[in-house]
């Protein structure tokens, strides 16, 4: 016979020795599965089943199979006791496992063998092998998907039923407290509800920002109808940060219709940091009188911000909305302390450590070497008219008389101490009869 050329048996009657003999594996890249056929008498042929097309469908009264050792059997069907197709790697997983030592390291490695081959059933059984032999292997319980809960791993049937039974449920993945279900299934809701908004308001701002006439009318008008609390995330996004200022706006007209408390952080924001004083005072309008509490919590708040501009504009929104409460941090913002970088001319010259100026004086050669050198007692160097002089930025804190958060206090007290803030507290915490100056908001 010529190598690789495989002639058929006839149907004969072997022994089980004989065919136990033949089942032995010599392993061949080339082969894609490992097949069994168990036989009546115990024994088991591994190997691949012999199939074509044309047996398709047809009673077969045999069964041949090609061993891997190269050679074909063909057995009568009433030999056979059962058939198993299966890939090559299975019969090379039990060739493994029969001659595996049983160490720690063996079993991991043949455990890391049975994940790359997708052998999931085969690969636990090596990983609780490698857990009987080190408890903490922190591997193999992650590979078993145990989890390491109240110090101690639990399977994933042990977690549940111990989370369950501390009160907590699973929702969408999640563990949550039982009692707060409903609340986290609402937030949920609301979350979806939001995002589906999302979509519709950038293509609505597109079309309304485009060149297309029609369509510009179209999504300005689907704008203007919105009044639903669920886009507010995505009006705030797309419209009340865009730097056009028409387009925000349209963020506050809309926004205004929209009942609830919702609306009242966007536009308080926006009615001390828009730069626009038009926008802001829209802003401060479209608050409802039923919100004012909200809001001014809001923009007291505010008084304590750096950007001096922003406690003006404060004091100016609290003088419409501000009541007996806004008082304290009022009196505490009349004179505020801010830092400014202020550009300098650089006095004087600095020397290296080798005697040399840094960056230079312009000055002759000869006039450096004297400063170094202390020939000269004194220099005065006057710059050329138009030359450029070295700067540098130097942090300055200025105190700020703040008019608007006085004319707030006036509104709102009927007093009038001017700028003195012990006066105010005095009358504040004495003449009012307070025990304390109230401290700030949080």
């Amino acid at each position: 016979m010529d190598s690789g050329v495989f002639t058929r048996a006839p149907i004969i009657e072997l022994p089980v020795k004989a065919l136990c003999a033949l089942s032995l594996v010599l392993f061949s890249a080339c082969d894609a599965k490992a097949d069994i056929v168990y036989l009546k008498t115990g024994g088991v042929l591994r190997g691949v089943i012999e199939s074509s097309d044309e047996d398709a469908g047809k009673a077969k009264d045999s069964v041949t199979i090609k061993l891997l050792s190269g050679a074909e059997i063909e057995l009568p069907v009433g030999q056979v006791s059962s058939q198993q197709v299966r890939p090559l790697k299975f019969e090379e997983y039990e060739v493994r496992a029969e001659s595996l030592p049983d160490t720690l390291a063996a079993h991991w490695k043949l455990a890391e063998w049975c994940r790359e081959q997708k052998l999931d059933e085969q690969r636990e059984i090596h990983l609780e092998m490698v857990l009987a032999i080190d408890p903490e292997h922190r591997q193999a319980h992650y590979g078993l998907r145990h989890t390491f809960y109240r110090e101690q791993w639990m399977t994933r049937e042990e977690y549940e039923q111990t989370r369950i039974a501390d009160g907590f449920v699973q929702y969408n993945g999640k563990w949550v407290p039982a009692d707060k279900l409903e609340s986290v299934r609402n937030d949920d809701e609301t979350s979806k509800a939001e995002q589906e908004w999302y979509a519709k308001v950038r293509v609505w701002l597109n079309w309304a920002t485009g060149n297309h006439a029609e369509r510009a009318a179209d999504g300005l008008n689907n704008l203007r109808g919105i009044d639903s609390p669920d886009a507010l995330s995505a009006l705030i996004q797309f419209l009340g940060k865009s730097p056009r200022a028409d387009v925000r706006r349209l963020f506050i007209e809309i926004v205004g219709k929209i009942e609830g408390p919702g609306p009242v952080v966007p536009l308080a924001t926006l009615a001390v940091r828009e730069d626009v004083r038009e926008l802001r005072e829209l802003a401060l309008s479209m608050i409802d009188k039923a919100h004012y509490d909200q809001a001014r919590l809001l923009v007291v708040d505010e008084l304590r911000n750096r950007n001096n501009i922003v406690v003006r504009r404060a004091g100016t929104v609290l003088a419409t909305i501000g009541n007996e409460t806004s008082v304290p941090a009022l009196i505490r913002a009349l004179v505020t302390t801010h830092s400014y970088k202020v550009r300098v001319p650089v006095q004087g010259y600095s020397f290296g450590v080798d005697g040399s100026i840094p960056g230079g004086t312009g000055l002759p050669p000869e006039i450096e070497i004297g400063l170094r050198t202390g020939v000269y007692d004194s220099v005065q160097v006057v710059p050329l008219l138009g030359a450029a002089r070295a700067t540098k930025l130097v942090p300055v804190a200025v105190n700020r008389e703040n008019e608007e958060v006085l004319m707030a206090l006036r509104q709102i007290t009927g007093s009038n101490f001017g700028f003195d803030e012990n006066a105010w507290q005095r009358w504040w915490n004495i003449d009012r009869n307070q025990a304390t100056l109230a401290p700030d908001l949080p």
